[in-house]
């Protein structure tokens, strides 16, 4: 039997031709996403290749197909469903779809727009807010879930169970972990994002850790809320795993290699979180 191995989707003619053999594994997954699927930086690799190591550790031999692209978005994914994403659905049988999706679509409504205009309130040179969570601005948030979030899983969903060869395929979806808002980007000398975002706004340091946190538990209750109505669809408890950052470090600290990416470490205590869920399952 071959060994685990995760390869990108534009190089699977390649590895064809050099005698890879899918029919050979025991698992195949095809991996969709944004940078907790693709990598954390230039030099860290992400999800699918721990996960892949993690599954030959346990004698199962895995293809892990990955499509996913550093910085997408939800939106990104839901408008190309009908390319690649689709293509490989309905080329190849997979036993589990594996999708890192919301978080950039949640940190870039909070750093891109001008500020008051994203998902923050723009407190410069106002009173901050008894409660952090106030910081967030609600019909922000409910355009972006409501507008873009939910409804572009709903078009991928759907492609799923349209496919012929994968319409009872288990998705896996990516619950991420709260990160610690600091100054520090990947690549070095570029923007971070929580960072940027919170500095923009005029939002008081101290406020940082509880707003972050409310972020992300209205991130993780959107991810979550994919199930609802839908066969197959799993989120995978991977929050509370990673060991925070220290909020002054400028780059590599706790189980994070910048801002809002794993290091090394992380990946190795996420990868086997992964590996349970999608166990529990197939």
């Amino acid at each position: 039997m071959p060994t685990s191995v995760a390869i990108y989707g534009n190089e699977f003619l390649r590895h064809i031709d050099q005698g890879l053999a899918p029919e050979q594994f025991r698992w195949r997954f095809l991996a969709e996403g944004d940078s907790w699927m693709e990598r954390s930086s230039a030099f860290t690799a992400s999800l699918p290749d721990y996960l892949a190591r993690e599954m030959e550790a346990a004698h199962e031999p895995t293809l892990i197909v990955n499509l996913a692209l550093f910085g997408d978005t939800m939106r990104r994914i839901g408008e190309v469903v009908e390319g690649e994403f689709a293509q490989w659905v309905d080329f190849m049988a997979f036993d589990a779809i594996l999708l890192s999706a919301g978080g950039n679509d949640f940190i870039d409504a909070a750093r891109d727009p001008d500020p008051g205009q994203g998902l923050l309130r723009d407190l410069r040179g106002q009173p901050q807010p008894a409660d952090a969570y106030d910081c967030v601005r609600p019909d922000a948030l409910q355009r972006l879930v409501g507008q873009y979030l939910n409804p572009n899983f709903g078009r991928l969903y759907d492609a799923v169970r349209a496919s012929a060869v994968n319409a009872h395929t288990p998705i896996f979806l990516n619950s991420y972990d709260t990160p610690v808002a600091r100054p520090a980007p990947a690549p070095p000398g570029t923007r971070a994002w929580l960072h940027v975002a919170y500095v923009k706004n005029g939002i008081d340091p101290l406020l940082w850790p509880r707003l972050t946190a409310g972020i992300f538990d209205d991130l993780g209750r959107t991810i979550t809320g994919w199930s609802n109505g839908r066969v197959g669809v799993h989120a995978v408890p991977t929050r509370g795993t990673l060991l925070s950052a220290d909020p002054a470090a400028l780059g590599d600290s706790g189980d994070w290699i910048n801002e809002i990416h794993p290091n090394r470490s992380g990946w190795k205590k996420l990868a086997p979180v992964w590996r349970q869920a999608i166990r529990a399952v197939i």
